[in-house]
């Protein structure tokens, strides 16, 4: 059963590791030693301390949609959202969209030419990045069976990813984000607790993104070493970094996440009264 300091947690530990990843993004892993370990300025997008990208904003906008619709998913509502980031920034600190993978992008393309069909993701192999596992929080929180989670996170993927891929893996995090903890029944999906650090791989592929968030939420036993080892994989950084940050978020609960990851998180406010009102319309 998820209660409000875990639904908290995977809200705010989404855009913490989020935050956290954004500067090392399309960078090489670090080795511990050089461990970047609170937020950073700089790196692709030039980010200011504490700030997010689209992971952040494409969950934020589902939360906002799934707020108005009172807990029903709606996806032209969402996908109007989303369009509103896009074009608009909305949902951004930055009030710009200046991170956006080229599959979602393309989807959010598709829509705006035709509002009728909100699912825009494909079927196509080629297609299964990050996009619809970087936000899913807000179904998993509003959903008072792992079922419904489940089920939710399927819709939520397929607005823009729809590969066979993107929905196993949206199911299973969603399943375990669910109970807050990684679920025996997927270990194989996962990487073996004896991996080198070294062939965990971080780049944009959602087999990747899974793997190497929950070998770092595996590894570890509290929030802050599992974001930290996440991030400092590189490559799609601030994702891997989101993902795990839901997983801890959602195990560790909001009070396992150290202070100064959340005085110093952009919109943290915004963010908490968001996952609030999520929790208070689990049905």
């Amino acid at each position: 059963m998820i209660t409000l300091d875990k639904a908290m947690g995977m809200f705010m530990g989404l855009a913490i590791g989020d935050a956290l990843g954004a500067p090392l993004e399309f960078t090489q892993s670090r080795e511990p030693e050089d461990y970047i370990t609170k937020y950073a300025t700089g790196g692709a997008h030039d980010v200011a301390a504490g700030e997010w990208t689209d992971d952040t904003s494409m969950a934020l906008a589902l939360a906002k949609s799934l707020i108005e619709n009172k807990g029903e998913f709606n996806p032209n509502s969402v996908m109007d959202n989303f369009c509103e980031w896009y074009v608009n920034g909305k949902f951004s600190p930055r009030e710009k969209c200046f991170d956006i993978g080229h599959t979602t992008q393309k989807a959010l393309n598709r829509y705006l030419k035709n509002r009728e069909t909100p699912y825009q993701g494909t079927g196509n192999d080629e297609e299964s990045g990050n996009g619809g596992l970087m936000r899913l929080a807000p179904v998993v929180m509003i959903s008072a069976t792992p079922e419904r989670a489940m089920e939710l996170a399927v819709a939520q993927s397929i607005l823009t990813h729809g590969s066979a891929k993107c929905l196993i893996y949206s199911r299973i995090l969603a399943h375990e984000l669910w109970h807050g903890s990684a679920l025996q029944r997927y270990r194989d999906y996962r990487h073996p607790a004896d991996i080198s650090r070294k062939q965990v791989m971080s780049g944009g592929y959602i087999v990747e993104t899974y793997q190497a968030a929950m070998w770092a939420y595996c590894t570890t036993d509290n929030f802050s070493d599992c974001i930290i080892r996440a991030v400092n994989r590189g490559y799609d950084s601030d994702t891997v970094g989101a993902v795990a940050g839901m997983i801890a978020g959602a195990s560790y609960g909001h009070s396992g996440i150290p202070k100064h990851f959340l005085d110093n998180l952009m919109w943290r406010d915004e963010l908490q009264k968001t996952a609030i009102k999520l929790y208070q319309l689990r049905t």
